[in-house]
């Protein structure tokens, strides 16, 4: 068992939008941030933190600043794991890649897009 609480679904969104993984289209979580400005006793943040989840590295030096967050390891971790429970199945990862792809060639079937090897790749990667 975890010695940390299990996140309520807003907890975990924002766990997600801290490391920039909150996107249901992405195949698999790409972290490229960590952090989060956040005005100062915002209640959810300081109830996270106190959880362990995340932690403050920076307090606000102002009345009109702003405290800074970052996921601890382990709410890294949970986020990373909680993506699955947002993702687009792989069928709808597709069709949105398609939909991307018409954009482009105005004139491209959903079944041209499945067939035609010119695409196999932005299937296999969607």
């Amino acid at each position: 068992m975890s010695k940390f609480p299990t996140p309520t679904p807003a907890q975990l969104d924002i766990l997600r939008h801290m490391l920039g993984i909150n996107d249901p289209a992405q195949a698999a979580p790409r972290p490229y941030r960590n952090y989060a400005a956040v005005t100062p006793g915002d209640a959810q943040y300081t109830d996270m933190a106190q959880a362990g989840l995340i932690e403050r590295y920076r307090q606000a030096t102002t009345p009109t600043g702003y405290d800074y967050y970052r996921c601890t390891v382990a709410g890294k971790t949970i986020a990373m794991a909680s993506h699955k429970s947002i993702r687009l199945s792989k069928s709808e990862r597709k069709y949105l890649k398609f939909l991307d792809l018409k954009e482009v060639f105005a004139d491209l079937t959903f079944r041209d897009f499945l067939v035609d090897p010119q695409f196999a790749e932005a299937r296999r990667n969607a």
